[in-house]
């Protein structure tokens, strides 16, 4: 009886491909995760964030007077009601970068939201892409969920924005965001604008099929990739546990240490293998590899980066803020029109 183990050649065509298939998975993942924007969007450290005049913003010349008055005296109203504060903004394009970055950067650069609760709320729309995000702070991410903030961009801003009534979406939408605000803190509801409320309430709310297409491009890649890995690893295990004798998957390895191996001595081993179907038995003496030193120290690793709590670097000005400081939570939601 041999005690000599045979090895697998690792290098066998198989292997390869299986890795190869899981780094094109990942990649893919990424690339959807991402988007062809952010695989080519700017470092945050290049945008110079425009300075803001007042809660309601519009760089692009695009909302009339009426509505920057009326969306303004809301905001204003919610901030002396419950200390929220809600940003308003409307932009050309992103520069190349991501929605997400941009309302996070723009979040942080203003400091909207009151520094000791951040409880700041950003509605941010480009044009040039079409894309919009309600980003929120720590201090409202139970108030302002993920999924209300969805449904205020897809069921009220998002059909205004589709009619061209981007006055109508940007006041429903400031509207809708107060008022869950206000029904946290018990009080009444401010009405939404009437003409656009009557069309979003005869309209029907069409199947978000993006929205699906969006989960199923996230889930699917790693689903197959579970599939691939869970195929290899059952084959891996019935191979090793099939009796060369009956050749039942019935198959008990036991493995007993006889000497450990050390930094420059190999060690021992015992391999019992044991079919419970057939009686079937193999024991063989295998040799532990010697340990091998890891060259890695701990304590020589140093960090390339360094935070401050109390300072941005997303390119602001000194200019000063009528914001109270606060933080964005990464809650929130985006969509398009």
């Amino acid at each position: 009886m041999s005690g000599k183990i045979k090895h697998q050649d690792k290098n066998k065509p198989g292997k390869k491909l299986f890795l190869l298939f899981m780094l094109i998975l990942i990649f893919v993942q990424l690339f959807l995760l991402l988007g062809p924007a952010g695989c080519r969007s700017n470092s945050i450290d290049s945008i110079k964030f425009p300075e803001h005049d007042g809660y309601v913003n519009d760089y692009t010349q695009t909302l009339s007077a009426d509505t920057i008055r009326k969306t303004e005296s809301l905001v204003t109203e919610l901030r002396q009601q419950t200390s929220c504060e809600l940003a308003i903004v409307m932009i050309n394009d992103l520069e190349g970068m991501t929605i997400e970055k941009y309302a996070s950067g723009l979040f942080s650069a203003w400091g909207i939201g009151k520094k000791e609760s951040d409880n700041g709320v950003l509605l941010l729309v480009a044009l040039k892409e079409k894309k919009l995000r309600i980003e929120v702070g720590y201090g409202l991410e139970e108030t302002v969920t993920d999924l209300k903030a969805k449904d205020i961009i897809e069921n009220i801003i998002a059909p205004e924005f589709k009619a061209n009534d981007y006055d109508g979406g940007i006041y429903n939408g400031a509207t809708a965001i107060a008022n869950i605000i206000y029904e946290k803190n018990g009080i009444a509801a401010v009405a939404y604008e009437e003409n656009s409320k009557n069309r979003q309430n005869n309209e029907p709310v069409a199947f978000p099929y993006i929205t699906l297409i969006v989960i199923l491009a996230n889930i699917l890649p790693w689903l197959t990739l579970g599939i691939v890995f869970g195929s290899f690893m059952l084959k891996k295990y019935i191979k090793k546990h099939r009796c060369p004798k009956c050749g039942h998957i019935s198959l008990d390895i036991k493995t007993k240490i006889l000497s450990n191996p050390s930094y420059e001595y190999s060690g021992r081993a015992e391999v019992d293998e044991f079919c419970r179907k057939c009686g079937y038995r193999h024991v063989a003496t295998i040799t532990l590899p010697i340990l091998l030193k890891n060259s890695y120290s701990g304590s020589s690793y140093s960090s390339g980066h360094s935070f401050s709590s109390g300072s941005s670097s997303f390119g602001s000005s000194s200019h000063s803020s009528s914001f109270g400081g606060g933080s964005s939570g990464g809650g929130g939601a985006s969509g398009s029109w």
